[in-house]
């Protein structure tokens, strides 16, 4: 006797048409399970296409991040390095600006020495006037004496 099917029947052999019958039905049902079972295969190597995909995608980023934190190390540096030329330059500016207002005291002073002096004749000249031979000659050599 053969046992067959979920109802577990017990089948005589000498009923083959029974036996064909139950044999179609184990086949259909394996048949069912092979399907089953590759459905599921096809799923699985979806879902290892879409994490095979997003590592890369993280990789991706990854390798991006490290651009980046190269590129902001460089930056860093670079923003060290400007801050160090500003401040020359504002070391500079300070000095000329203190230069400019020693010179502009200097000629100030110098301008009343001349109008007490009676050396003025009317006409009034600019210490800035480019023009005036006499107010250059004093600015360069106050320029060459403090430089």
């Amino acid at each position: 006797m053969i046992r067959t099917g979920p109802d577990q029947k017990l089948v005589t052999p000498s009923d083959p048409e029974q036996q064909a019958k139950d044999m179609k039905r184990l086949l259909a049902k394996a048949g069912q399970q092979i399907r089953k079972l590759q459905e599921k295969i096809a799923d699985q190597k979806q879902q290892i296409r879409g994490l095979q995909a997003q590592a890369k995608h993280e990789d991706g980023l990854a390798t991006k991040r490290e651009e980046l934190e190269a590129e902001i190390a460089d930056m860093k540096g670079e923003i060290r390095e400007l801050i160090r030329a500003n401040r020359e330059q504002v070391e500079t500016l300070e000095a000329l600006r203190a230069e400019n207002a020693r010179l502009k005291a200097g000629a100030k002073v110098q301008s009343r020495n001349n109008r007490a002096t009676g050396q003025s004749s009317g006409s009034h000249h600019s210490p800035c006037c480019p023009d005036d031979r006499r107010d250059r000659s004093v600015y360069g050599s106050a320029i060459i004496a403090s430089g």
